[in-house]
């Protein structure tokens, strides 16, 4: 094979070795980096410069001049020089708009473009501009998305000349191969960004079902990005923790913004319910106030047939029991109002007397035997704690199982595959006591025993909730310390929950007292 051969087969080689590392690259600031350096590399250039386009101007993303021992912008750190304008008088905008490749041999002599810019850095920094190559990246559709500038070709004697047309050729591929990665990654990026928003405007609609818990799902998330970059602090320190990377502490936030979707399935009825009676407190109260003005009426009567007959024994008798079934029924409307406050604790001595209720009897319109409370009625309000009856508490736990089926209809990417499963297990317990599978111990992963905690800490800290008092944050983690003690939530996570403190953090956030 003759030399030249060999040489276009090494720089074909070179360029195909390139684009599959480029193609492999997942982070934008590491390949715009890995894009000039290459480039330098194939064209022995002293210097470079990338440039992204915004809007109608260059930004300066990534700079390297071995000369001057300048490296820039690889960690994505700002680049503190003013932006280059669209404009064909300067080259790297003649080739941003015209998408053509310029190769320059020195720039001083050069009377197409105006090189004043170039010239008054390298008064500065004593550094001299000469050979120049300048390509443009451009992305399937053929739009400029940036500039690549090389400065000075070396020699093998180090010595500047003019780039080779060869290297023209290869830059220009290779700015192709790169503009092709760049543009995935975009675009990658952008289906990611819209499917996060996406999935925090569900969230927030779930929230928004109900005034009670607004910011709960948003709040949850928050304090878990939080939590897994403290841990992220422990691993570095002392090791004893996993390691949550980006697509880690990813996925725990969106198994956080989701762990709540399935209650849009859940009747507003019962995920509003404030109260033990909710909204049949007043059904309730028109009863009573109807039994008591029927039974003074009856009373009446009674007594004015007695009065007409003379009976004023009859008459006394009728007017005490009046007074008594008054404030039977005064004394009943009392009791249903206490135990119907969701902060009442409603213990055995009132709950029969609610009991007791439900057995008296009345003759409605129709002339029906009626229970002064029903049988739902009596069990709503002899609930011990908070407002929900087994049947609804149920019905309000199936909102995790609801979360599952939503959740399995949804294509997650390769990286986010167990968001699924992370948000349905965020009411498991360590003890197995939790729902909706029971897992126990080590069939709860790292994320949802977070979630747990989490879940658990806002809802007791939540002073959005009209069925109980907020409790103050020592009061919340004397709580999650005892569930911790009992075997239900995870210890040490618990332990560096309380070391964390992220709550505040998100208290700042969300405008809520610490």
């Amino acid at each position: 094979m003759k030399k030249e051969q060999t040489a276009g087969w090494d720089d074909l080689t070179r360029i195909i070795d390139i684009g599959i590392a480029l193609t492999a690259e997942k982070d934008d600031n590491r390949l715009l980096e890995m894009i000039l350096t290459y480039a330098r590399r194939i064209t022995r250039a002293d210097a470079g410069t990338l440039y992204l386009r915004v809007g109608d101007y260059l930004i300066f993303k990534i700079m390297q001049n071995d000369t001057l021992g300048l490296h820039q912008g690889g960690r994505g750190e700002t680049i503190s020089l003013p932006s280059v304008p669209m404009s064909p008088d300067n080259v790297s905008g003649y080739v941003a708009l015209t998408g053509r490749a310029v190769n320059i041999a020195d720039a001083y002599s050069s009377s197409k473009f105006d090189f004043s810019g170039p010239k008054r850095y390298d008064a500065l920094t004593g550094y001299r501009t000469k050979s120049a190559l300048v390509v443009p990246l451009s992305d399937y559709e053929g739009e400029v998305i940036g500039v690549l500038q090389l400065i000075n070709a070396l020699n093998e004697q180090g010595e500047v000349v003019p780039f080779s047309p060869e290297y023209e050729r290869l830059v220009t591929a290779l700015a192709s191969q790169a503009a092709t990665a760049l543009t995935k990654i975009r675009f990658i990026e952008e289906i990611e960004r819209l499917f996060e928003a996406l999935v925090e405007v569900m969230a927030t609609a779930i929230d928004a079902l109900t005034p009670y818990n607004v910011t709960h799902s948003r709040r949850v998330a928050e304090m878990a990005r939080r939590f897994a970059w403290y841990l992220n602090e422990v691993k570095r320190t002392n090791g004893d923790v996993p390691d949550f990377d980006d697509d880690r502490v990813t996925q725990l936030v969106m198994a956080a913004w989701l762990h709540d979707i399935g209650k849009v399935a859940t009747p507003l009825e019962v995920m509003n319910k404030a109260t033990r009676l909710g909204n049949r407190l007043d059904l309730v109260l028109q009863r009573l106030d109807y039994i008591r003005e029927k039974e003074r009426a009856d009373s009446l009567a009674r007594e004015l047939a007695a009065v007409r007959a003379g009976d004023m024994e009859a008459w006394e008798t009728f007017r005490r029991e009046q007074e008594n079934i008054l404030k039977k029924v005064e004394n009943a409307r009392r009791l249903v109002l206490v135990a119907n406050d969701p902060t009442c604790v409603v213990n055995e001595t009132l709950a029969g007397q609610i009991r007791g209720l439900g057995k008296e009897t009345y003759i409605d319109r129709e002339g029906r035997l009626r229970n002064w409370l029903t049988e739902e009625e009596v069990e709503c309000l002899t609930v011990p704690r908070g407002t929900l009856t087994p049947k609804e508490r149920k019905i309000m736990e199936d909102h995790v199982r609801m979360t599952g089926l939503l959740l399995e209809k949804v294509p997650f990417t390769r990286k986010l595959k167990d968001v699924p499963r992370l948000a349905v297990s965020h009411h498991e317990y360590l003890d197995g006591e939790g729902y909706p599978l029971g897992l126990k111990g080590d069939e709860i992963e790292l994320e949802a025993r977070i979630l747990a905690i989490l879940d658990v800490f806002d809802a007791l800290t939540a002073d959005d909730r009209p069925y109980k008092k907020a409790i103050s944050v020592d009061e919340a983690l004397k709580i999650l310390g005892r569930m911790a003690e009992q075997g239900k939530l995870d210890r040490k996570l618990y332990e560096y929950f309380c070391a964390s403190r992220v709550w505040e953090d998100c208290n700042l956030v969300f405008g809520r007292p610490t």
